[in-house]
């Protein structure tokens, strides 16, 4: 794999790229490769401020502006769409914009794109900066997305695939729910690759607990029919243990809760899938230069 292009969703964060596209370029400018870099601008309300104080090793670097804020899953889904419309033939890496994906990874990344190229990679996450209540939510996210869907979602954007992969990504609109739903569901096998989960180079991080429940939420709903039968089994369990009176109040407990549940993850499902993979370049404005030094 000789041609590579770099997706980088943002929003807003144009000091954090002003900080990671120069990281990238001192790892990867002794490589024998030719890389790019697409900036996803999902609609920022903060004007583009990329300087860049020297030559960088990229072919090129380009703003893919869009009219509308669609959200990161969404701006993911109108760059892949775009690549497979233009029959892109390299490599894609996507990675955040805010640090948090190490740049100290991708030349592992690329060693593994020369050795296996058609074998989509994806980036686990091992040690998380964020304070202990937030760890503490993330872990139950994961427990709780294991518990229904038996997939070991510990990966974010970070990950790298091959033009081979976009169309079975986008023939469907799991992508548009989240990411690593559609991954793992999409692609059983799979590479790993294991990094810390840096922080922010700027600013404050964008993550909430609001946000952390949707996208748990979004992620189940990428499973939704699985979802749908573990809640039956787990109510089967209360049921079958019913004749002790503390699992008979469980089971009711549990009908109403898990009822709920499966109703919000249809619900977001829908909400997600609104979203028109066909027509999403419509929301494209235009391409720009990313900085006035290349």
């Amino acid at each position: 794999m000789k041609n590579f292009v770099i997706l980088i969703p943002s929003y807003n964060d144009w000091d954090c790229l002003n900080v990671l596209i120069p990281k990238i370029d001192n790892i990867l400018k002794n490589k024998d490769k030719s890389f790019s870099i697409i900036i996803i601008n999902d609609a920022s309300t903060i004007k583009n401020n990329l300087t860049f104080k020297s030559k960088l090793c990229f072919k090129k670097i380009e703003i893919l502006n869009l009219i509308k804020n669609v959200k990161a899953q969404n701006a993911i889904t109108t760059a892949l769409y775009y690549l497979k419309k233009k029959n892109y033939n390299g490599g894609i890496v996507l990675m955040d914009a805010d640090g948090q994906d190490d740049p100290e990874v991708l030349p592992e990344i690329i060693e593994h794109a020369d050795k296996n190229s058609e074998k989509l990679l994806t980036v686990n996450r091992t040690k998380r900066n964020e304070g202990l209540l937030f760890k503490i939510f993330y872990e139950s996210h994961l427990f709780i997305t294991y518990l229904f869907t038996l997939k070991n979602l510990r990966f974010g954007v970070y990950s790298y695939m091959h033009p081979i992969h976009l169309n079975k990504i986008l023939s469907n609109k799991d992508l548009c729910s989240a990411f690593a739903g559609a991954i793992a569901k999409n692609f059983k096998n799979r590479k790993t690759i294991f990094a810390e989960r840096k922080k922010r180079f700027l600013g404050e991080s964008k993550n909430s607990y609001l946000h952390l429940i949707y996208y748990s939420f979004s992620i189940l709903s990428v499973f939704k029919y699985r979802v749908m039968i573990h809640s039956i089994i787990i109510l089967l369990i209360f049921f079958l243990l019913s004749n002790f009176k503390i699992f008979l109040t469980l089971f009711w407990i549990s009908v109403i809760a898990l009822s709920v549940f499966n109703i919000l993850i249809f619900v977001i499902n829908y909400k997600n899938k609104k979203f028109n993979i066909e027509n999403c370049l419509n929301n494209i404005k235009d391409f720009t230069n990313g900085s006035s030094s290349i």
